[in-house]
């Protein structure tokens, strides 16, 4: 009886692996559901002047200080310009996603990889005001002067409440 136990559990996970349920096996049939934010930004679209106007207000901040400066990333802004999206929607300011995602999560679900990826949000203004208000805050400044990141990508939405709201993803793309 004991030499069946033993063999009994990895005959189980063997099988299951044959049938796509093993440990790490996707289940062809099973599509993962991209992030709200992805639906959201296909309805929503920001004003890339606007979007390219955040990018160049965090540079110059980063330049004045003598900091590198971050070089665009289409990932990181696709990511912020989804997010932007979804709080106007929700007419909150929040890192959080409506489906309770992260910024790492959402840059996952892109494919840009996850080291060092940060997220700043606001809400009304302009790019230089949203600027301003991270600058104030020390955590945010510290993220947004930073010398881990090496890119950036930001995003912007009008909600139904007229008020702009902002999305900074800044990242390492692990190089």
């Amino acid at each position: 009886m004991s030499t069946f136990r033993a063999l009994a559990a990895p005959l189980a996970l063997s099988l299951l692996s044959a049938c796509g349920q093993g440990p790490g096996m996707a289940l062809p049939w099973r599509q993962a559901e991209p992030p709200a934010e992805e639906s959201l930004a296909a309805s929503c679209t920001g004003d890339p002047a606007i979007a390219a106007a955040l990018d160049g207000a965090v540079n110059a901040a980063r330049q004045a200080e003598g900091k590198t400066l971050l070089d665009r990333a289409p990932l990181l802004a696709q990511i912020a310009q989804s997010h932007a999206c979804d709080m106007a929607a929700l007419g909150r300011v929040d890192v959080e996603g409506s489906n309770g995602s992260s910024v790492v999560d959402r840059a996952r679900a892109v494919g840009y990889p996850v080291c060092g990826v940060v997220q700043l949000v606001s809400r009304g203004g302009s790019p230089a005001d949203a600027l301003a208000a991270w600058l104030s805050q020390d955590a945010q400044r510290t993220e947004l002067l930073g010398q881990t990141s090496r890119q950036l990508g930001s995003g912007h939405a009008v909600g139904a409440d007229g008020r702009t709201y902002y999305s900074v993803v800044l990242g390492d793309n692990c190089r």
